[in-house]
């Protein structure tokens, strides 16, 4: 049988305890974040007569839902500069989307860095301006994490809502 120093258990337990107390609070503080988010998200759906039935989050700071009945798109961005908006499809005539990048020149190698993507709407009524809703932000995020597949699925998507009969 094996004896164990009760020092040196409760010195391994201590360390145990403080390497892994970081990850739980992490954890728990994403948890609750993604509650709070997802009931803002709810709340301003609800409050707009809308029931989203498609749904994407990404990078807990963007979330998407589409109510392919009332053909109405709820967005939502968290974070320093939120931003809730509903945009009902019936008066949407196009989507596309909008990129800004830049060229950097590294060695003998040309590489573009993407800026900023976006969904954008054209509207049916020409004095009504296009509506932007943010996918990327090359400002917030160092990385893409599949923003461009996100913004070409959900173009797709809307697409097909727009020539859907009501």
């Amino acid at each position: 049988m094996i004896s164990i120093d009760p020092v040196t258990l409760a010195v391994t337990s201590f360390a145990m305890v403080a390497t892994a107390s970081p990850f739980v609070y992490y954890s728990y503080k994403l948890k609750k974040l993604t509650t709070a988010n997802l009931a803002s998200f709810e709340e301003f759906s609800t409050s707009n007569n809308a029931v989203p039935t498609q749904h994407e989050r990404w990078r807990n700071h963007y979330h998407l839902g589409l109510d392919c009945q009332s053909k109405k798109l709820v967005y939502h961005r968290f974070g320093s500069y939120p931003e809730q908006s509903i945009i009902d499809l019936n008066e949407v005539n196009k989507v596309s989307i909008q990129e800004k990048s830049h060229m950097i020149h590294v060695g003998k190698e040309k590489r573009h860095i993407l800026e900023y993507l976006a969904l954008q709407f054209h509207f049916k009524d020409s004095s009504h301006s296009p509506k932007t809703v943010e996918i990327y932000d090359g400002e917030l995020f160092s990385d893409l994490a599949g923003e461009r597949s996100i913004a070409e699925k959900w173009q797709r998507i809307l697409e097909k809502n727009l020539k859907s009969p009501i």
